[in-house]
């Protein structure tokens, strides 16, 4: 049985790690390689950053984040500094991704996780 491997990608914005992810994904999958999972990409309008949609390795694509957006009404609303998360659209792209992980698919199962830690310490955006 392989050794399982597991690599995290780090880095500040602008670096490369959403491409990266989309990359390898793309000659894991031309290589035969079975590959499931989803990614974060901003969303700019007017060379500005005004959120991030969740794309999954199937093609499927929502918002995940914008500045300032409205959250529905009568649900609480989800803010990330700057950003209100729209929890249905992860909800219904990539939580399906995440609950199909098996024993024998967890090892290529790609995913390009978000987190905030960086921007809370320093001020700056993931």
């Amino acid at each position: 049985m392989p050794m399982a491997r597991h690599v995290f990608l780090t880095g500040p914005p602008g670096v490369g790690k959403t491409t990266l992810i989309q990359k390898a994904s793309e000659v894991l999958q031309s290589s035969g390689v079975p590959v499931d999972g989803f990614y974060t990409q901003e969303v700019r309008q007017g060379g500005r950053r005004i959120g991030f949609d969740v794309v999954t390795l199937s093609g499927a694509r929502g918002p995940l984040s914008r500045v300032g957006s409205q959250h529905p009404p009568g649900k609480p609303e989800c803010r990330v500094g700057q950003y209100v998360v729209d929890l249905a659209s992860f909800e219904q792209l990539a939580l399906p991704v995440l609950r199909n992980v098996t024993k024998e698919n967890r090892n290529s199962l790609l995913t390009d996780i978000v987190t905030c830690v960086q921007s809370s310490r320093t001020g700056s955006s993931s």
